[in-house]
């Protein structure tokens, strides 16, 4: 151990060493000119380019004859005339994985054969002192002084006469304590050389990695600061620095604003070349020690063919990364023995990346959940409507930049990590979204719909932000941040769509909304209040839905009441108002069993049909809400005309969109539903036939979101039975099971609110069937869900359940579609 004595002396440092031998105490007392340098220092060893990588990484490395046009470009611009005054910093950044490292290993090793390399610094996240940069300048003062003895006495000196300078922690800033180990000492040594040396000799270089793998990001900031500051007070010393590391936020504007630096993205000198270099090598390798592969070779001659070959170097694209995960797949396989068992086999799988990589995919996710906010960063680059970047990310997450990046860097064999934090992050490919959003193949990874409300919360969040910036005046779009923009452009169009109909889970951030809401109104310019009121009313009316609260109810339709009062008759959105007033009226009848509010919202849907005549855009919209009203009159009235009105409404609407209009399945929908409930009330199996169809064609339309598929399948099981019942036909039992099906194994999984109900009716089901036919699978079956019934203690049900489900749908159509500001 050592012990500082003589606190506060001026003239001198000792140090005494303390060993413990056998049990005896001996010290030895060590002046500085007395300690070597490297004694004096105490450099991290495993810091140069020297080290071994296999102990201490980046353990990376250029493959022969790769990378070269990008490495002689950089040697050429260290090696530059020092007499030219330019920029001094050469600063190569890249998506994580994309070979930064090994160029920065490489240029090590050939400019330190050229006898011009100063010193090299190789950060590494979770790595102890080289995930810090407090000892950097020891580091590089040690090693300059190996490299360029001359500046050995300079350097002692320095400690001599500020021995504060040695330690990390100490009253020196970080940019004092490189000035004077190193860039001073190399000042000093370069004044000495004469002229015609000056002119003729090699600049020294600097080569620092990975400066985005260190936790100190002032630490940073401030290297860079005094890095620049001391070339603009010596734009002639013959000293390069080349770095290679991603720009992460908190440098980038200290980059912007200085001259002094080259910015060079490493995806502008990435070259096909090297991918294919790559791929001959690892798969002449793997050939050379795989008989199966020796064995296809003889008999069929080179694999991969060169029209595979091709496919392979065109999805890799420019990522190294990316391009070691896909032969690590082929030849060492992430998928169960069997089909896939060979790399021949595999190789199909790498071209397509198709559920065959679900392995990979989860072993490679697997590895960061346990990240702070791994779970949401995921799932907001699988669902926003475009990429945002990681600064963005963050700002709408209301995190820092560098937790992004933490979370992702063990992911990046599957995720573009861009070299700077305002680039996009995004999927290599987009199978992995689809691996995402589906919950048999991600299980626990499984990027869950009702995200989107999250998402939809955080954009009012920034879009509050933004408004009490300035209050009562409308933002100027093309001054707001990417994040804002987004949040502008496609909360409501996107989020707020995806997310309706609300689950019991997302139902506290409909809440945290409602509040958000009310303070957006607070600071809201004038011209924008009758939008923002419509929305508010529908985001009540929701929340209503799931609270049983007649209170919110009220409170939406009083607030649709004041959005068309700043509306008048010639207003362009008027229509809309009416539609949103009606559909909280009918709501509200729902509730309350009162005929008057169903008449009103009647009124208010033909009043804004009339305000749409042909060939107005919104027309089938109004079309499909008086349509929904008047079915709902007729559960009260019981009266075949409007059911039958409803019919003729709603037939309109579905011809207004031909096929294949995205919005065409909702018109199919409620028709289908108006259909089933005239033959419930006249017993018209062409009407019932009419459903059936319909809810057919509406599982065959896309786009279709899973939660309108599971709905439409609800509805289809429901008409099915009584068409069973009426033909006897097995077909239609058939059906039905099938459907029933889906839904227990595809979107009613466990947890699941309506799993219960699912499971009951297939065991029904499989109990007619049984009765019918006899057949003994059935019965197995029906024992089967039985016992999962039983396990998991979900009771059934009332049969009442999809009659109560038609408020459910209904405000999914009313909700899914926002006005147009």
């Amino acid at each position: 151990m050592a012990t500082n004595f003589l606190e506060g002396s001026s003239n001198g440092y000792v140090e005494v060493t303390v060993y413990n031998i056998e049990g005896d105490i001996r010290q030895q007392h060590l002046s500085v000119e007395a300690r070597s340098l490297f004694e004096l220092l105490q450099p991290i060893t495993d810091a140069s380019h020297t080290r071994d990588r296999k102990r201490s990484p980046p353990n990376s490395a250029c493959l022969p004859g790769t990378r070269k046009a990008v490495i002689k470009w950089i040697i050429s611009w260290a090696s530059s005339s020092k007499l030219i005054k330019g920029q001094h910093v050469l600063w190569l950044y890249g998506y994580a994985g994309c070979g930064k490292s090994a160029i920065a290993q490489e240029i090590s090793e050939q400019v330190q054969g050229g006898g011009s390399l100063l010193a090299t610094f190789f950060f590494c996240r979770g790595a102890g002192d080289r995930s810090k940069i407090g000892r950097l300048p020891n580091t590089l003062a040690s090693q300059m002084g190996t490299s360029l003895p001359d500046t050995i006495p300079f350097i002692e000196a320095a400690v001599k006469a500020e021995p504060g300078l040695l330690q990390a922690e100490s009253c020196f800033s970080l940019g004092a304590r490189l000035q004077r180990l190193v860039y001073e000492p190399f000042k000093a040594v370069a004044a000495q050389i004469s002229y015609a040396e000056y002119f003729l000799s090699t600049p020294y270089l600097i080569i620092i990695d990975g400066l985005d793998e260190c936790d100190d990001k002032e630490g940073v900031q401030e290297f860079m600061v005094a890095t620049l500051q001391f070339f603009k007070r010596n734009p002639s010393l013959p000293l390069r620095i080349f770095i290679a590391s991603r720009v992460e936020q908190h440098i980038h504007s200290c980059l912007a604003a200085d001259g002094g630096v080259v910015l060079r993205d490493l995806a502008d000198h990435c070259s096909r070349d090297d991918i294919i270099e790559l791929m001959r090598a690892v798969f002449e390798a793997q050939t050379r020690s795989n008989p199966i592969i020796q064995a296809y070779v003889r008999q069929n001659g080179s694999w991969p063919n060169r029209t595979d070959s091709e496919k392979l170097v065109n999805h890799i694209g420019g990522s190294f990364i990316f391009a070691s995960t896909l032969f690590k797949f082929i030849f060492d396989g992430s998928v169960p023995p069997g089909k896939y068992s060979t790399p021949l086999d595999r190789f199909p799988l790498a071209l397509t990346i198709d559920p065959g990589l679900d392995g990979l995919y989860s072993s490679t996710l697997a590895r960061s959940e346990h990240v702070p906010h791994f779970s949401d960063i995921i799932s907001t680059i699988t669902l926003v409507e475009r990429p945002l970047s990681i600064s963005g990310i963050a700002e709408l997450l209301n995190i820092q930049a560098h937790e992004v990046v933490c979370a992702l860097i063990d992911v990046q064999a599957i995720i573009q990590v861009p070299g700077t934090d305002d680039a996009p992050v995004t999927f290599y490919h987009t199978s992995l979204r689809d691996f995402l959003t589906n919950e048999s193949r991600s299980g626990r990874l499984f990027v869950r719909p009702s995200f989107h409300m999250r998402l939809y919360v955080l954009c009012v969040a920034c879009k509050l932000k933004t408004y009490r910036q300035t209050p009562k005046v409308e933002p100027q779009h093309s001054k707001l941040t990417a994040t804002a923009q987004y949040s502008f452009d496609h909360g409501y169009t996107t989020h707020w769509n995806r997310a309706v109909p609300v689950k019991a889970e997302a139902v506290p951030e409909l809440h945290k909304l409602i509040q958000l809401r009310r303070s957006i109104l607070e600071v809201l310019p004038d011209n924008d209040r009758g939008n923002e009121l419509g929305i508010f009313g529908v985001e009540l009316q929701l929340l209503s839905n799931h609270s049983e609260s007649v209170s919110h109810l009220e409170e939406a339709i009083s607030v649709h009441r004041e959005a068309l009062d700043l509306r008048p008759y010639s207003h362009p959105n008027r229509h809309w108002s009416l539609n949103h007033l009606g559909s909280a009226l009918k709501s509200l009848c729902d509730h309350s069993k009162s005929v008057p509010h169903i008449e009103e919202a009647i009124s208010a849907h033909r009043e804004a049909l009339d305000l749409c005549p042909n060939p107005h855009p919104d027309r089938h919209w109004s079309l499909n809400y008086l349509g929904c009203a008047l079915t709902s009159l007729f559960d009260h009235s019981k009266s075949v005309s409007h059911v039958e009105e409803a019919i003729l409404v709603l037939r309109e609407a579905l011809y207004l969109l031909l096929d294949p209009h995205p919005d065409r399945h909702w018109p199919m929908y409620h028709l289908g539903l108006a259909f089933y409930l005239h033959f419930m009330e006249t017993g018209s199996i062409e009407h019932l036939d009419e459903a059936v169809s319909l809810s057919r064609e509406v599982l065959a339309h896309h786009p279709v979101f899973p939660y309108t598929r599971s709905n439409a399948l609800i509805w289809l099981i429901e008409y099915l039975i009584p068409q069973y019942a009426k033909t006897q036909s097995t077909i239609d039992l058939d059906d039905a099971i099938m459907y029933t099906h889906e839904l227990v194994v595809e979107h009613f999984l466990a947890r699941h609110e309506r799993r219960g109900w699912a499971l009951d009716n297939l065991r029904s089901l499989l109990q007619l069937r049984f009765d019918a036919t006899g057949n003994q699978g059935d019965l197995d079956q029906i024992w089967e869900f039985e016992e999962k019934i039983i396990e998991l203690g979900l009771a059934a049900l009332p049969s009442s359940f999809p009659a109560r489900l038609t408020h459910r749908i209904d405000e999914h159509l009313i909700h899914a579609y926002h006005e147009d500001a």
